[in-house]
Protein backbone atom coordinates (compact mmCIF):
# COMPACT_ATOMS: atom_id res chain seq x y z
CA UNK A 1 0.00 0.00 0.00
CA UNK A 2 2.75 2.56 0.73
CA UNK A 3 4.48 1.69 -2.72
CA UNK A 4 1.13 2.05 -4.38
CA UNK A 5 0.61 5.71 -2.57
CA UNK A 6 4.11 6.88 -3.59
CA UNK A 7 3.82 6.01 -6.87
CA UNK A 8 0.49 7.25 -7.18
CA UNK A 9 1.90 11.18 -5.69
CA UNK A 10 4.76 10.64 -8.26
CA UNK A 11 2.24 10.27 -11.47
CA UNK A 12 0.47 13.34 -9.63
CA UNK A 13 3.38 15.37 -9.77
CA UNK A 14 4.60 14.17 -13.65
CA UNK A 15 0.99 15.31 -14.58
CA UNK A 16 1.39 18.51 -12.80
CA UNK A 17 4.82 19.28 -14.30
CA UNK A 18 3.77 18.60 -17.95
CA UNK A 19 0.51 20.89 -17.04
CA UNK A 20 2.88 23.59 -16.12
CA UNK A 21 5.10 23.36 -18.89
CA UNK A 22 2.28 23.41 -21.18
CA UNK A 23 1.31 26.45 -19.36
CA UNK A 24 4.47 28.11 -19.62
CA UNK A 25 4.56 27.82 -23.62
CA UNK A 26 0.98 29.20 -23.53
CA UNK A 27 2.09 31.99 -21.22
CA UNK A 28 4.21 33.12 -23.80
CA UNK A 29 2.64 32.18 -27.45
CA UNK A 30 -0.82 31.72 -28.50
CA UNK A 31 -1.98 28.44 -29.82
CA UNK A 32 -0.44 29.32 -33.36
CA UNK A 33 3.17 29.23 -32.04
CA UNK A 34 2.87 26.37 -29.53
CA UNK A 35 5.60 25.29 -31.36
CA UNK A 36 8.33 27.97 -30.75
CA UNK A 37 10.43 28.23 -27.60
CA UNK A 38 10.17 30.95 -25.14
CA UNK A 39 13.04 33.74 -24.60
CA UNK A 40 14.20 33.94 -21.29
CA UNK A 41 15.28 37.82 -20.33
CA UNK A 42 17.69 37.69 -17.49
CA UNK A 43 18.03 40.78 -14.82
CA UNK A 44 15.52 40.87 -12.01
CA UNK A 45 16.39 44.70 -12.69
CA UNK A 46 14.69 44.05 -15.84
CA UNK A 47 11.99 42.13 -14.84
CA UNK A 48 11.02 44.47 -12.15
CA UNK A 49 10.22 46.93 -15.07
CA UNK A 50 8.24 45.09 -17.01
CA UNK A 51 11.20 43.75 -19.17
CA UNK A 52 11.40 47.29 -21.01
CA UNK A 53 14.93 47.08 -21.27
CA UNK A 54 16.31 47.18 -24.95
CA UNK A 55 17.35 50.71 -24.12
CA UNK A 56 18.83 50.50 -20.79
CA UNK A 57 23.09 50.08 -20.40
CA UNK A 58 24.31 48.25 -17.85
CA UNK A 59 25.57 44.42 -17.15
CA UNK A 60 22.54 42.83 -18.04
CA UNK A 61 22.75 44.42 -21.41
CA UNK A 62 24.41 41.11 -22.34
CA UNK A 63 20.99 39.46 -22.45
CA UNK A 64 18.59 42.50 -23.61
CA UNK A 65 20.92 44.39 -26.48
CA UNK A 66 24.54 44.13 -26.78
CA UNK A 67 24.95 47.13 -28.02
CA UNK A 68 24.78 48.22 -24.25
CA UNK A 69 28.61 46.20 -24.00
CA UNK A 70 30.20 48.97 -25.46
CA UNK A 71 29.63 52.25 -22.72
CA UNK A 72 30.87 49.48 -20.26
CA UNK A 73 34.93 49.74 -19.29
CA UNK A 74 35.33 47.34 -16.18
CA UNK A 75 34.81 43.89 -15.61
CA UNK A 76 31.43 42.30 -14.72
CA UNK A 77 29.83 38.91 -13.89
CA UNK A 78 26.15 38.53 -12.92
CA UNK A 79 24.34 35.57 -11.64
CA UNK A 80 20.51 35.36 -12.19
CA UNK A 81 17.50 33.00 -10.93
CA UNK A 82 13.77 32.78 -10.90
CA UNK A 83 10.97 29.60 -10.03
CA UNK A 84 8.80 30.74 -12.48
CA UNK A 85 5.39 30.76 -11.04
CA UNK A 86 6.84 29.24 -8.10
CA UNK A 87 7.33 25.97 -9.64
CA UNK A 88 10.66 24.35 -9.13
CA UNK A 89 10.70 22.30 -12.04
CA UNK A 90 10.00 25.57 -13.88
CA UNK A 91 13.45 26.96 -12.47
CA UNK A 92 15.09 29.33 -14.95
CA UNK A 93 19.18 30.50 -14.41
CA UNK A 94 21.53 32.65 -15.96
CA UNK A 95 25.33 33.47 -15.80
CA UNK A 96 27.25 36.46 -17.62
CA UNK A 97 30.47 37.75 -17.81
CA UNK A 98 31.52 40.85 -19.47
CA UNK A 99 35.91 41.70 -20.13
CA UNK A 100 36.26 45.30 -21.73
CA UNK A 101 38.90 45.69 -24.59
CA UNK A 102 40.71 48.28 -26.18
CA UNK A 103 38.18 48.19 -28.72
CA UNK A 104 34.89 47.29 -27.22
CA UNK A 105 33.52 44.46 -24.84
CA UNK A 106 33.25 40.89 -24.93
CA UNK A 107 30.85 39.14 -23.27
CA UNK A 108 30.10 35.14 -22.33
CA UNK A 109 26.66 33.91 -20.90
CA UNK A 110 24.60 31.03 -20.38
CA UNK A 111 21.00 30.76 -19.63
CA UNK A 112 19.48 27.17 -18.65
CA UNK A 113 15.58 26.56 -18.11
CA UNK A 114 14.10 23.68 -17.08
CA UNK A 115 13.56 19.67 -14.93
CA UNK A 116 15.39 16.64 -15.29
CA UNK A 117 12.76 15.54 -18.32
CA UNK A 118 13.10 18.78 -20.22
CA UNK A 119 15.27 21.50 -20.23
CA UNK A 120 16.96 24.04 -22.55
CA UNK A 121 20.06 26.02 -22.89
CA UNK A 122 21.41 28.71 -24.29
CA UNK A 123 25.53 29.68 -24.68
CA UNK A 124 26.35 32.81 -26.01
CA UNK A 125 29.03 34.96 -27.10
CA UNK A 126 29.12 38.87 -27.16
CA UNK A 127 31.06 41.77 -28.96
CA UNK A 128 29.90 45.28 -28.54
CA UNK A 129 31.43 48.71 -29.70
CA UNK A 130 31.16 52.25 -30.38
CA UNK A 131 30.52 53.30 -33.71
CA UNK A 132 30.15 56.86 -32.83
CA UNK A 133 30.28 58.90 -30.07
CA UNK A 134 26.18 58.60 -29.73
CA UNK A 135 25.83 55.09 -31.95
CA UNK A 136 27.03 51.52 -30.57
CA UNK A 137 26.13 48.16 -31.87
CA UNK A 138 26.27 44.37 -30.83
CA UNK A 139 26.07 41.42 -32.05
CA UNK A 140 26.05 37.47 -30.16
CA UNK A 141 26.45 33.85 -31.46
CA UNK A 142 24.43 31.43 -29.72
CA UNK A 143 24.36 27.67 -28.77
CA UNK A 144 21.38 26.31 -28.37
CA UNK A 145 20.52 22.61 -26.63
CA UNK A 146 17.30 21.51 -26.08
CA UNK A 147 16.58 17.97 -24.22
CA UNK A 148 13.47 16.05 -23.88
CA UNK A 149 13.11 12.99 -21.90
CA UNK A 150 12.17 9.96 -24.12
CA UNK A 151 11.74 9.19 -28.30
CA UNK A 152 12.32 13.36 -28.67
CA UNK A 153 16.22 13.43 -27.36
CA UNK A 154 17.94 16.41 -27.70
CA UNK A 155 19.39 18.73 -30.41
CA UNK A 156 21.45 21.43 -30.83
CA UNK A 157 21.57 24.22 -33.24
CA UNK A 158 23.21 28.18 -33.42
CA UNK A 159 21.52 31.24 -34.18
CA UNK A 160 22.39 35.39 -33.93
CA UNK A 161 21.02 38.22 -32.48
CA UNK A 162 22.58 41.83 -31.67
CA UNK A 163 21.04 45.51 -31.96
CA UNK A 164 22.04 49.41 -31.63
CA UNK A 165 21.83 52.10 -29.26
CA UNK A 166 21.53 55.87 -30.33
CA UNK A 167 22.02 58.02 -27.58
CA UNK A 168 21.63 61.58 -28.76
CA UNK A 169 22.11 63.59 -25.23
CA UNK A 170 23.04 62.43 -21.64
CA UNK A 171 19.51 61.59 -20.80
CA UNK A 172 17.97 59.70 -23.51
CA UNK A 173 18.71 56.20 -25.08
CA UNK A 174 17.20 54.46 -27.99
CA UNK A 175 17.48 50.98 -28.41
CA UNK A 176 16.78 48.26 -31.00
CA UNK A 177 17.26 44.50 -30.81
CA UNK A 178 16.56 41.23 -33.00
CA UNK A 179 16.71 37.94 -31.92
CA UNK A 180 17.34 35.20 -34.35
CA UNK A 181 16.67 37.07 -38.18
CA UNK A 182 17.71 33.82 -39.53
CA UNK A 183 15.06 32.26 -38.47
CA UNK A 184 16.66 29.12 -36.97
CA UNK A 185 15.27 25.75 -35.99
CA UNK A 186 15.88 23.20 -33.48
CA UNK A 187 12.90 20.97 -35.00
CA UNK A 188 10.86 20.39 -38.19
CA UNK A 189 8.11 21.64 -35.97
CA UNK A 190 9.76 23.93 -33.49
CA UNK A 191 11.46 27.23 -34.54
CA UNK A 192 13.48 29.86 -32.37
CA UNK A 193 11.56 32.60 -31.83
CA UNK A 194 12.30 35.77 -34.31
CA UNK A 195 12.11 38.59 -31.72
CA UNK A 196 12.58 42.63 -32.56
CA UNK A 197 12.63 45.06 -29.67
CA UNK A 198 12.63 48.63 -29.80
CA UNK A 199 12.37 50.55 -26.34
CA UNK A 200 13.31 54.14 -25.30
CA UNK A 201 14.80 55.21 -21.84
CA UNK A 202 14.90 58.38 -20.29
CA UNK A 203 16.36 60.25 -17.23
CA UNK A 204 14.24 62.64 -15.63
CA UNK A 205 15.94 64.74 -12.93
CA UNK A 206 18.47 62.43 -10.77
CA UNK A 207 16.08 59.91 -9.32
CA UNK A 208 13.43 58.74 -11.61
CA UNK A 209 13.73 56.89 -15.04
CA UNK A 210 11.10 56.01 -17.24
CA UNK A 211 11.36 53.32 -19.81
CA UNK A 212 9.04 52.27 -22.67
CA UNK A 213 9.23 49.71 -25.51
CA UNK A 214 6.95 47.21 -27.78
CA UNK A 215 8.31 43.58 -28.71
CA UNK A 216 7.07 41.86 -32.04
CA UNK A 217 7.54 37.93 -32.08
CA UNK A 218 6.92 37.05 -35.71
CA UNK A 219 4.55 34.20 -35.05
CA UNK A 220 2.20 36.68 -32.31
CA UNK A 221 1.01 39.96 -31.51
CA UNK A 222 2.90 43.04 -30.56
CA UNK A 223 3.69 43.42 -26.93
CA UNK A 224 3.84 46.65 -24.92
CA UNK A 225 6.38 47.37 -22.42
CA UNK A 226 6.60 50.30 -19.66
CA UNK A 227 8.72 50.26 -16.30
CA UNK A 228 10.07 53.53 -13.85
CA UNK A 229 13.06 53.14 -11.41
CA UNK A 230 12.75 55.06 -8.61
CA UNK A 231 15.85 55.77 -6.67
CA UNK A 232 14.90 58.00 -3.37
CA UNK A 233 17.92 57.56 -1.27
CA UNK A 234 21.69 56.99 -2.93
CA UNK A 235 22.22 53.68 -4.31
CA UNK A 236 18.29 52.24 -2.88
CA UNK A 237 16.53 51.57 -5.92
CA UNK A 238 12.32 51.39 -6.16
CA UNK A 239 11.21 49.87 -9.69
CA UNK A 240 6.98 49.25 -11.09
CA UNK A 241 6.41 47.71 -14.94
CA UNK A 242 3.95 46.03 -16.97
CA UNK A 243 3.67 44.45 -20.65
CA UNK A 244 0.93 43.38 -22.85
CA UNK A 245 0.78 39.82 -24.18
CA UNK A 246 0.93 38.24 -22.00
CA UNK A 247 -0.61 40.88 -19.39
CA UNK A 248 1.75 41.36 -16.26
CA UNK A 249 2.44 43.34 -13.73
CA UNK A 250 5.77 43.98 -12.14
CA UNK A 251 7.77 45.75 -9.23
CA UNK A 252 10.79 44.91 -7.39
CA UNK A 253 13.64 46.83 -5.62
CA UNK A 254 17.21 47.15 -5.68
CA UNK A 255 20.65 48.13 -3.51
CA UNK A 256 23.92 48.92 -4.10
CA UNK A 257 26.68 47.87 -1.72
CA UNK A 258 30.31 49.44 -3.17
CA UNK A 259 30.22 47.08 -6.36
CA UNK A 260 27.85 44.94 -5.86
CA UNK A 261 24.13 45.02 -6.96
CA UNK A 262 21.38 43.20 -5.41
CA UNK A 263 18.22 43.08 -6.78
CA UNK A 264 15.02 41.62 -6.03
CA UNK A 265 11.58 41.82 -7.84
CA UNK A 266 7.69 40.00 -9.14
CA UNK A 267 5.81 39.39 -11.46
CA UNK A 268 2.55 38.29 -11.82
CA UNK A 269 0.84 36.92 -14.89
CA UNK A 270 -3.40 37.36 -15.15
CA UNK A 271 -3.76 34.20 -15.58
CA UNK A 272 -1.09 31.67 -13.41
CA UNK A 273 -0.05 33.83 -10.94
CA UNK A 274 3.67 34.65 -9.38
CA UNK A 275 7.46 34.41 -10.55
CA UNK A 276 10.19 35.65 -8.09
CA UNK A 277 13.62 36.77 -9.80
CA UNK A 278 16.78 37.30 -8.37
CA UNK A 279 19.98 38.60 -9.09
CA UNK A 280 23.67 40.03 -8.36
CA UNK A 281 26.34 41.44 -9.91
CA UNK A 282 29.89 42.58 -9.29
CA UNK A 283 31.99 45.16 -10.97
CA UNK A 284 35.65 44.69 -10.79
CA UNK A 285 38.15 47.41 -10.11
CA UNK A 286 35.53 49.98 -9.66
CA UNK A 287 34.55 50.44 -6.07
CA UNK A 288 32.54 53.89 -7.04
CA UNK A 289 31.05 53.24 -10.04
CA UNK A 290 27.02 53.25 -9.86
CA UNK A 291 25.57 49.87 -10.70
CA UNK A 292 23.83 50.13 -12.51
CA UNK A 293 25.20 52.30 -14.75
CA UNK A 294 22.58 55.55 -15.41
CA UNK A 295 20.92 56.23 -18.91
CA UNK A 296 23.95 58.27 -19.50
CA UNK A 297 26.59 55.63 -20.89
CA UNK A 298 30.13 56.00 -19.34
CA UNK A 299 32.23 58.38 -20.83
Amino acid sequence: MINQKVTCREVKRQVLIIVAVVALHMAVFPLSAMADLPEEKPSARSSAMGYSSTAIIDGWSLFHNQAGLAYLENPWVGVHHENRFISPELSFSALGALLPVKVGTFGLSVKRLGFSQFSQTKLGLAYGMKLAPTLSAGVQLNAHHVFVAGEYGSTMVLSAEGGVIYSPNDNFNVGFHVVNPTRSKLFDDQRIPTLLNLGVAYQVGDMVMVTSGVEKNLDAEFSFKAGVEFEPISSLFFRLGMASNPSLLTFGVGYQVSSIQIDLAFSRHEILGYTPHFSISYVFGAQSARVPEAVTPQQ
